[in-house]
């Protein structure tokens, strides 16, 4: 088995060994997939706020007759 292929948060090379069949060990094997996911939720999160805050206020304009 090799090193992994990764960096810690600190800047060093990892030296756990590669999980089986991957460049990298068990703890960053799936590291880039977390990374993209939060990001999408972080997307859905703000667009959710968006139109929630937009719903809002077009609800209190009707309703206050402004």
């Amino acid at each position: 088995m090799s090193t992994c292929a990764a960096t810690n948060k600190d800047g060093t090379p990892c030296s756990n060994s590669t999980a089986a069949g991957s460049a990298y060990c068990h703890v960053h094997q799936n590291a880039g997939a977390d990374t993209e996911a939060d990001e999408h939720g972080f997307g859905v999160m703000l667009a959710s706020a968006l139109a929630v805050i937009l719903v809002t206020h077009f609800l209190l304009q009707f309703i206050l007759g402004a």
